[in-house]
């Protein structure tokens, strides 16, 4: 006997929101243990401006981990484009706008975020206030719209156009075209996803 299609429906959006934390838990667990060993950062100096760099070395070490693991997934698959690159290194600068306000959005607090994310982002943004200050509100602004203020500190930092645009773009999951721009967005998605 088959299950009704609103109970395989029913266990299967289950399975994939279980799977979604089991992810973050083991990312979290991950961050825990990350830093940058001494061969990582001439790395990151090869493929980066100077200014580039600058903001690669602001993000905390298990930032840096996350955005060095990023590249070495891409870097298994096909050839990646410089513009590629350096948005797999520099995808999540946007997060450290909320410690220069003041407000933590360390690991403890980032794993939580995206899990609230995933299951009430309405609530999550009604919350967050877009006002720079020490505050949990302005550090679930940060976590929500880090792709658009890193894609801006990129470009301040003479980052590429596609380079900026694969950053700002790196979490939204809804480009549909068949263009170079979103299968190169699609790699760094499939990335990031991955680590």
């Amino acid at each position: 006997m088959m299950p009704e299609p609103s109970t395989v429906a029913t266990t299967s959006v289950r399975y994939a929101w279980w799977r979604k934390i089991r992810y973050r838990l083991s990312q979290f667990f991950r961050g825990l243990r990350a830093g940058v060993d001494g061969g990582d950062e001439p790395f990151a100096d090869e493929l980066l401006s100077a200014q580039e760099l600058l903001l690669f070395q602001r993000m905390p070490a298990d930032a840096q981990r996350h955005s060095l693991r990023v590249l070495q997934t891409l870097r298994q698959g096909a050839p990646v484009p410089i513009e590629l690159a350096v948005a797999a290194l520099l995808h999540d600068i946007g997060k450290n706008a909320a410690r220069d306000a003041g407000a933590y959005l360390g690991l403890w607090l980032r794993g939580p975020i995206v899990l609230a994310e995933a299951c009430a982002p309405q609530w999550l943004a009604r919350l967050a206030d877009a006002r720079p200050s020490p505050s949990l509100r302005y550090a679930l602004y940060v976590q929500m719209h880090h792709p658009a203020i890193g894609a801006a500190w990129a470009k301040e930092a003479g980052a590429s156009a596609l380079t900026c645009w694969l950053i700002a773009e790196h979490q939204n999951k809804s480009w549909l075209a068949d263009t170079p721009e979103t299968v190169l967005l699609a790699r760094l998605q499939t990335a990031d996803d991955m680590n």
